[in-house]
């Protein structure tokens, strides 16, 4: 044998067995090349940056400009996306963080160009979603008696009444609409009571007309109340009607049929135990202040008003800490801007020991204290929620506000 042949014979292993590991190594290479993003965090101003602003825009987490400058509001958006899908919450985008947006930006064009409505024939919608499905979504959660906008995306707002519906169904609260939760949707569309088919229609007051009126005006009628007969049209004994039932069920008199009315309403008329926990608050606090009242009858009237990312005023919309700041001015009651400011003042209470006026407070996007609302009483409270829906009452008793709730706040002193 030939020295070469010994020698080839010789090496010819030794390459293979390099080959064996430079493969996996190779791959491995590849796989990172193949998301052609390097590793970006804050501080950072790139192209790169400018597409996780992009991508993180479109699925709903980014609401900054797109400017390509790796900032605050980037960091939150990505913190909060990488807790989303169980990724460590760091705040840079390396190779997991970079494929995760990849395929999620897929899987909702992948969900959102299908020419056809119908929602059995998608795979899948989550937070950042748009399109005929997500209106078809919204249309089923509202049949479930939720209060949201149909605009065809896949908003803040849909992603928290879609966890709320999963709750309420034993199913896996991760607010993305797969196959299960589209069943329970479709299959339980049907079930929703009257009056939530009449609270559809969100706030009633003098001067309205419709179904809703003649539902309203019967449940009335039913309790005794005189509407002059339940001819669908909301006039002045409608009206004397609502202000005496809210009088009567310590409801803000406002005239004006909110949520917390249809609740009331559905109560009495089904002679369901009361939801009222104020009993306890009474003995624990004293009674309501009038100027309590007036702060909840005041967000009361501005029910539906419109949501404005740094708006503090009717004229320019409101948003949540703007939409508390200026109600509580109006009562010469000065209070800081932000909902952070507003967690540092005044006295921070239990959940069990809240009164009409108190601030209540959750974390949203990840954030603590991050939205701020106006408890109102019977569990509900108000604020300004986001451009979909503006000023709304809620409840602190949904599964998703249970959760994100960190606490409250008495500003008014003790009357």
């Amino acid at each position: 044998m030939s020295f070469l042949s010994k020698l080839n014979r010789n090496v010819s292993p030794v390459l293979a067995g390099l080959a064996v590991l430079a493969v996996p190594a190779l791959s491995q290479t590849v796989q990172a090349q193949s998301i052609h993003h390097p590793v970006i965090r804050e501080g950072d101003h790139s192209r790169a940056v400018q597409h996780a602003e992009v991508s993180l825009r479109t699925l709903g987490y980014y609401h900054g400009a797109i400017d390509a400058v790796f900032g605050p509001k980037l960091l939150l958006a990505v913190k909060s996306f990488q807790g989303h899908y169980g990724l460590a919450q760091d705040g840079i985008v390396g190779t997991l963080t970079w494929e995760k947006l990849s395929a999620t930006v897929g899987t909702q064009a992948a969900g959102t160009n299908s020419a056809s409505p119908k929602f059995a024939d998608v795979l899948m919608l989550r937070l950042g979603s748009h399109g005929p499905a997500v209106a078809r979504l919204q249309q089923l959660l509202i049949a479930h008696g939720y209060h949201l906008a149909v605009d065809g995306d896949f908003g803040p707002v849909t992603y928290a009444d879609v966890r709320n519906f999963q709750a309420s169904h034993h199913l896996a609260v991760d607010g993305i609409v797969g196959p299960q939760t589209m069943q329970a949707l479709d299959v339980s569309s049907n079930s929703a009571s009257p009056t939530m088919e009449a609270a559809r229609v969100g706030l009633l007051r003098e001067g309205d007309s419709g179904p809703a009126v003649v539902r309203l005006q019967k449940d009335l009628e039913a309790l005794g109340y005189s509407t002059g007969g339940a001819e669908g049209d909301f006039g002045p004994m409608t009206l004397t009607a609502v202000v005496d039932f809210q009088q009567s069920n310590g409801i803000p008199a406002t005239g004006l049929v909110g949520v917390l009315t249809w609740r009331a309403l559905d109560e009495a008329v089904h002679q369901a135990p009361p939801t009222n926990t104020m009993g306890s608050n009474q003995v624990n606090r004293g009674s309501i202040s009038p100027t309590a009242a007036g702060i909840v009858g005041l967000a009361m009237k501005y029910q539906g008003a419109a949501y404005v990312f740094g708006g503090n005023s009717p004229a320019t919309g409101f948003d949540c800490s703007g939409f508390v700041q200026w109600v509580y001015g109006q009562f010469g009651i000065a209070l800081p801007r932000t909902s952070f400011g507003q967690w540092n003042v005044g006295t921070h209470v239990s959940e069990e020991a809240l009164q009409p006026g108190d601030l209540v407070f959750f974390t949203t996007e990840g954030v603590f204290a991050n939205h701020v609302g106006i408890y109102l009483g019977n569990g509900e409270f108000i604020s300004a929620a986001t451009p979909s829906q503006g000023v709304v009452v809620q409840s602190l008793s949904t599964p998703y506000f249970a959760q994100a709730y960190d606490g409250a706040v008495q500003v008014l002193p003790n009357s």
